[in-house]
């Protein structure tokens, strides 16, 4: 294929994923779309001297003196998903910055390969022990030292790591030419007039074209800003930054991702990766107050102008669920910025303008795609929630956002499968205690529910506890009353299965604090697959559902009567949350739904978590 074609493909795959249904398919998909990278963008971390083997660049370092910087993309035998597109974030991220590359090429003998099942074992870098992508140090053939788990892919802490690794002193990431322009955009003064500061004829114009996309993007402004990365491509292109920004105009790079952020950060987050794991925030290194405000300012600057939340690819279920996830997204995000008006009174009026704008992209039917089956539940329930907590704001938004309200009520109640369950890619008891959670909320806010929708949803849901408390991964055909199910593989969704049942009066609080109880013992299964992109054992826990269960254990403590337990848990959750927040202040759980949503979904979990009170 050659290059043009390509990003005509490229393009097409972006208006499909941005316009939902009006690009929607007759029938559902499982197609999956994966982009290919033109000529120019493939190039992104070619700049760095990669050795071709682990075992040349051993040889090498012993000749040299200088250590093995092993660049470790993914794990052999590991089915972790995308491995090709996290491998990518890291090329047109830390790869395609020049201060990294001279650091790189200068001190170390730098080796790109995947981690064979004996370097594996040689290492200690096997699976779930290093969650890719990451890299080793190797000094005399040993492992003197790993980082992994990158999900936050901050250039200056990434340039000062290595530096440091080595005892030399890191340069300047961006270099002094547009110094105000690059604190304006670290310091998230987004409006910062280059043209002003710097004329329209500033030299070198590739540097400029970069950081105006950048500032542009951060405003909203998407298409905008790819056509400012895109004309890099023409005037340098055999720079680094310009194969990056290449990567970054056809919507692959870290930065429009979200996994590349550009802002300042506190001295103790640049000990990251020494003293946590990979690229999360050393403990204690935010209150809670800053990361509520750092989270926000995240979510801000990442709302494309159409109101919706676009960075995330998490398409197990098709391409054409795609839409559907953002508006779920969106929805999400939504919601947290309705819990973070009062706490930052400084953002009211930015914070108010995201959630009209968010309100208005998730209520247009255009923006979903009504065809697909595996993601659409999600979208509804989410859209339920978001508009319930909208009415229940103010009288002016109850008139503003009633509609909206009952059209994704019906919504969720036409998608109900003739058993009472719920699906998402298949029948299963989560999404249905997601949708009947979703109603409650609808039914709180005076949304007119259908009774036998929701009376046969409860019937399914109570139908798969088994005996022991215990949720199947999906729904049974016959039943588990009379069965006993294993504990530890769906203690992660119990809370949330309980609290639906509770909610709609077929639990109680023994049997919700059961199932508390097991989710906190059992912690460690989900926690496995932290950062982790699909299942990761036969529990079939896997990142994606970190944030889900966290979400919604938090919910369900809300609804505990015990006050001495209901104590002690929110005293465990809130300790397991933040330890959690990222390098700077943001949250993540898995690369595909991206780090808008594990954002978003923290920030709930820790509201929720206030709501329980101190009692």
């Amino acid at each position: 294929m050659s290059s043009n074609n390509c990003l005509v493909s490229i393009c097409l795959v972006a208006l499909i994923a941005l316009s939902g249904s009006s690009f929607a398919q007759e029938r559902n998909s499982t197609r999956k779309n994966r982009i290919t990278p033109t000529e120019q963008a493939a190039r992104c971390g070619s700049a760095v001297n990669w050795r071709a083997s682990v075992a040349e660049a051993v040889g090498e370092s012993a000749e040299s003196g200088k250590p093995v910087f092993w660049y470790v993309p993914s794990i052999k035998g590991t089915f972790m998903d995308r491995k090709p597109e996290i491998d990518r974030y890291m090329m047109a991220g830390p790869f395609s910055w020049p201060a990294i590359i001279e650091v790189l090429n200068e001190h170390y003998i730098p080796v790109r390969a995947i981690a064979t099942k004996a370097q594996q074992r040689e290492h200690g870098v096997g699976a779930y022990k290093f969650v890719e992508p990451g890299f080793v140090i190797l000094r005399d053939g040993k492992n003197a030292g790993q980082v992994d788990q990158l999900t936050t892919l901050n250039p200056e802490w990434f340039n000062k790591l290595l530096a440091e690794i080595v005892g030399a002193k890191a340069t300047s990431l961006y270099g002094d030419k547009f110094a105000d322009g690059w604190n304006a955009l670290k310091e998230g003064n987004y409006d910062f007039d280059l043209a002003a500061k710097y004329g329209q004829g500033a030299t070198p114009k590739a540097e400029l074209l970069a950081l105006r996309g950048m500032l542009l993007f951060r405003r909203g402004k998407h298409a905008d800003a790819r056509e400012a990365w895109t004309e890099i491509s023409l005037l340098e292109a055999n720079h680094p930054l310009a194969w990056k920004f290449k990567a970054e105009a056809e919507n692959w790079g870290p930065f429009v991702r979200g996994f590349e952020v550009h802002r300042k950060l506190p001295e103790s987050a640049f000990n990251a990766g020494n003293e946590s794991r990979g690229s999360a925030a050393p403990s204690g290194t935010y209150s809670e107050g800053e990361l509520w405000k750092r989270s926000i300012e995240f979510l801000l600057c990442m709302q494309n102008e159409n109101g919706g939340w676009l960075d995330s690819d998490y398409d197990f279920g098709g391409a054409d669920s795609l839409p559907n996830v953002y508006v779920a997204i969106t929805a999400l995000c939504g919601s947290a910025l309705l819990d973070a008006r009062q706490r930052l009174p400084e953002l009211r009026p930015k914070i108010d303008a995201a959630i009209e704008k968010a309100a208005e992209y998730c209520s247009d039917s255009k923006s979903m795609n009504p065809v697909d089956r595996d993601e659409i539940l999600f979208a509804h329930a989410y859209r339920v929630r978001f508009f319930s907590r909208l009415v229940q704001s103010s009288s002016e938004a109850k008139a503003k956002y009633s509609a909206a309200l009952t059209q994704a009520v019906t919504d969720l109640e036409s998608i109900q499968g003739k058993r009472g369950g719920w699906y998402h890619e298949y029948s299963n008891p989560f999404v249905t205690a997601t949708a009947l959670s979703a109603l409650k909320k609808a039914d709180t806010a005076g949304a007119k529910l259908d009774g036998s929708k929701v009376d046969a949803g409860v019937k399914s849901l109570a139908s798969d506890r088994y005996a022991n408390g215990a949720f199947p991964y999906s729904s049974s055909r016959s039943g588990n009353t009379n069965k006993q199910g294993k504990i530890p593989a769906s203690a992660g969704r119990m809370p949330l299965c309980e609290l639906a049942l509770l909610q709609w009066d077929d639990s109680d609080d023994e049997k919700l604090q059961d199932a508390l109880t097991a989710a906190f013992k059992y912690h460690e299964h989900l926690q496995v697959g932290y950062k982790y992109d699909d299942h990761t054992s036969t529990l079939a826990y896997g990142g994606f559902f970190f944030w889900y269960d966290m979400r919604g254990r938090a919910e369900a403590l809300t609804h505990l009567g015990n006050n001495r337990a209901r104590k002690q848990f929110v005293a465990k959750h809130r300790a397991l949350v933040m330890e959690l927040p990222e390098l700077d202040g943001c949250f993540v759980d898995s690369h595909e739904l991206g780090r808008c949503y594990g954002t978003a979904m923290a920030l709930l979990t820790l509201s929720f978590l206030d709501d329980c009170g101190n009692e």
